[in-house]
């Protein structure tokens, strides 16, 4: 084994423990709300335990991350309303967030200047290492903030059916609208996270006196999804017109469900697509030379070939 095989694998390994740690550090553990629910401890005790937790171990990320995206932060104001809100369409809300995302993208460029420059040397390319890993290094946090949002998106519209049918069973039992909302949040904690989130946000809003409809129109414009968009809207004209709630969350629901259920007939009919490029490239050239590799083996040995 020569030394530039162990250089990569060294690099290769340093570079998969800072990518398990920086993942941890932005998942954390959430098994104590799991243990609180168990034991008997409130669900917002638990949320406060696992954000103190992650709050322990992520300032030195943070106050690195901030002190690198000082120089480059957004001047205007509009650039970085646009970061926030897009930050927020990906369920961080985070008062130094978009600092800690511009910090991020100034590290891993570096990181990705000197990794591509290590790794250019040993293919005799360093310009070219160097041009490709200050590439990736930079577009990195974009592309997991995008990813981020993809996820946070179908997160929400996956589990809203499931909320609007436990908020039907609260308020058919005589729970008003506010007090189903903070009932369904609280119950959703461990299945659907980011929903509860964000209809506790909600329910907050209503708390601290802002108008019912302004709550649910900021949690559509905040979040980005059609499904809660559509959502506030039918709650809105429900409660302007006096309609009943329990009814219109039940067709709602509804809806939502065979939308749900739509989409998954329309993956399910793209997976025979999108299972032919690797049965032509991979399964197919490997099945041709099982069945015709030893008949080639044996004409080629045989006396026509001599």
């Amino acid at each position: 084994m020569d030394a530039s095989t162990v250089m990569m694998a060294c690099i290769a390994g340093a570079v998969t423990l800072l990518g398990y740690f920086v993942m941890m550090l932005m998942t954390g553990d959430k098994s104590g709300i799991l243990r609180g629910r168990l034991t008997g401890e409130s669900s917002t005790e638990s949320i406060r335990s696992l954000a103190s937790t992650k709050t322990a171990a992520v300032p030195m990320l943070q106050r690195l991350g901030q002190a690198a995206a000082v120089p480059f932060m957004p001047k205007k104001r509009e650039a970085q309303g646009d970061l926030r809100k897009r930050m927020a369409t990906a369920g961080i809300y985070a008062a130094n967030a978009v600092r800690v995302m511009q910090g991020m993208k100034v590290i891993l460029l570096g990181a990705g200047l000197i990794g591509g420059y290590l790794l250019g040397l040993m293919i005799d390319l360093p310009m070219l290492g160097v041009a490709l890993g200050g590439l990736a290094g930079y577009l990195s946090p974009v592309m997991w903030l995008n990813m981020r949002v993809k996820a946070n998106q179908q997160a929400l519209r996956y589990s809203l059916p499931d909320a609007l049918d436990l908020m039907v069973v609260c308020v058919e039992s005589g729970l008003t609208i506010d007090a189903a909302m903070q009932r369904v949040g609280q119950e959703l904690t461990i299945a659907h996270p980011a929903l509860s989130r964000e209809i506790g946000m909600t329910h907050m809003e209503t708390r601290v006196g802002l108008a019912r409809s302004e709550a649910l129109r900021n949690m559509g414009s905040r979040t980005g999804s059609p499904p809660l968009k559509s959502l506030a809207s039918m709650l809105i004209q429900a409660d302007r017109f006096g309609t009943s709630i329990g009814a219109a969350l039940r067709i709602h629901a509804e809806s939502l469900r065979q939308a749900r259920q739509h989409a998954a007939e329309e993956l399910a009919a793209k997976a025979s697509v999108k299972m032919s490029f690797p049965l032509v490239l991979f399964i197919f050239p490997a099945t041709f030379i099982v069945l015709a590799g030893p008949t080639v083996i044996g004409l080629m040995h045989s006396a026509i070939m001599q």
